[in-house]
């Protein structure tokens, strides 16, 4: 069942300070190096002052790299914690920014970000409450959660869960994974949606509860322990409309990325075992998904790789960036001792950008529209029950289509070129939309979903 990727495409190579990327369909816009070794991301969009923020761990602390205009993206300020030897990792709840490692004792931080780009602020330093250390963190509604926590008697936990809600400056306690299934020894990392819980818990494999709010309590909905070419259960991610489930073994080396079908937790299925290169080496370690459609995975040594998953039984490679060409499969395969290269990538911004964090090269800004979709792929008209109104428009454009369903709406003249990104907001109709000060005549609008949909509108301009 292995899908083997029979490296024949056509790629090329960026060359940045004398070092080569090889690269297909994917942009490099910015390349940072602030530090020798770096760690864990994830990215913050400021609704109020309307900029983007990449949130870049790494040995001696966490970047905060403004990149809302990314050619020129800019550290605008960092937060130097306890110096680690390998890790750390970070989430977000609004404007609060949730830093942890396990590499060190107390190693918990709290950043206060809506001073940014001026400044960041720490609120809380270096432990919370119960809470000494922990390995990994996802944040669920107003509920954070902790992977592999340390509590302060110095008791390693499975995983625990916090509530951010009323003061997310003072997270409050709530329950251990352990007071209700003590049997799982220890839970690497977990995506979370709707308190429904995918634990990847090592080599016990794959399990799924339910945090009940009201109880206080963990229930089992199912597991994943006995499959084809399993090992160590690192990390998952979980399509939009749930019914498919991403995973990556990360030891030992030279395991497929597992592509399952969990529609019915009493019964999850793989779809397909996904091995992009087949040589020994190689380690999936970090998977994120847009939508239903993109998986874009962090693959140590083989960098970030996108890939179109819509028909997740047959998964279609659309593009890649190596942040790490020291290694790995465009070195025809060769196998750099220990762990290096890319630890993962955060695909969330409004923008459409990509950070990608890689353990000895840095901070990527990469931007992947090539990789994502193409005009005649996947560019459709805009579907029969969503109107747009007045056309011929004069100065604002109104769509029923919801305005937090959107990342960018672009006008482009009658030859495809992009003339201007338009500004939108919310409406009574759906979302409403300001023309500017354009010559007048045809132009086509593309509207571009977050879940990386296109839709294409044709409007006269009216001057």
């Amino acid at each position: 069942m292995f899908k083997v990727f029979s490296f024949l495409l056509t790629f090329f190579f960026l060359n940045i300070h004398a070092q080569v990327f090889p690269y297909w369909k994917v942009q490099l816009i910015k390349h940072l190096k602030p530090d020798t070794y770096f760690a864990g991301c994830w990215g913050w969009y400021d609704p109020v002052k309307n900029r983007e923020y990449a949130i870049s761990t790494s040995k001696k602390g966490t970047w905060f790299v403004d990149i809302t205009n990314p050619q020129n993206a800019y550290i605008a300020d960092s937060v130097i914690g306890i110096p680690i030897n390998t890790w750390r990792e970070v989430k977000n709840y609004k404007h609060y920014c949730y830093i942890i490692s396990d590499d060190y004792l107390n190693t918990f931080q709290i950043v206060d970000m809506s001073y940014l780009p001026d400044s960041v602020h720490v609120i809380a330093s270096p432990h919370l409450g119960v809470l000494r250390k922990g390995h990994t963190l996802w944040v669920d509604g107003h509920y954070l959660y902790v992977g592999g926590p340390t509590d302060n008697t110095g008791t390693l936990r499975n995983m625990g869960v916090f509530n951010l809600h009323p003061d997310p400056k003072n997270p409050q306690f709530l329950r251990w994974l352990s007071d209700d299934y003590p049997s799982i020894n220890y839970v690497h990392d977990m995506f979370v949606r709707n308190d429904t819980v995918y634990a990847s818990a090592g080599f016990q494999g794959l399990f799924v509860y339910k945090y009940d709010t009201l109880l206080n309590k963990f229930f089992q909905l199912g597991s994943f322990t006995s499959y084809l070419d399993n090992g160590y259960n690192h990390s998952s991610a979980l399509t939009k409309d749930g019914k498919t489930l991403v995973f990556m073994d990360e030891v030992p080396a030279g395991l497929s990325i597992k592509i399952t079908d969990v529609s019915n937790l009493s019964n999850i299925q793989v779809l397909n075992y996904l091995k992009p290169y087949n040589y020994s080496g190689f380690i999936a370690h970090n998977p994120f998904i847009l939508g239903n459609n993109y998986l874009i995975a962090s693959c140590y040594q083989d960098g970030t790789l996108i890939y179109d998953i819509s028909n997740p039984s047959n998964p279609v490679l659309k593009g890649f960036f190596d942040t790490y060409p020291q290694g790995g499969a465009h070195q025809g395969g060769a196998y750099m001792s220990g762990y290096n290269g890319n630890w993962g990538s955060y695909p969330f911004f409004p923008s459409g950008l990509i950070l990608s964090n890689d353990m000895k090269n840095g901070i990527f800004i990469l931007k992947a529209d090539s990789a994502f979709m193409s005009v005649k792929e996947n560019q459709k008209n805009i579907p029969s029950d969503i109107a747009y109104f007045p056309n011929p428009v004069h100065d604002k454009l109104h769509i029923t289509l919801n305005a937090d369903e959107l990342s960018q709406i672009r006008a482009n003249d009658i030859l495809g070129t992009t003339v201007v990104n338009l500004n939108f907001q919310s409406s009574p109709f759906g979302t409403s939309v300001d023309f500017p000060d354009l010559p007048g005549g045809i132009y086509f609008l593309s509207l571009q979903k977050k879940d990386r949909t296109q839709y294409r509108i044709k409007i006269v301009h009216e001057k």
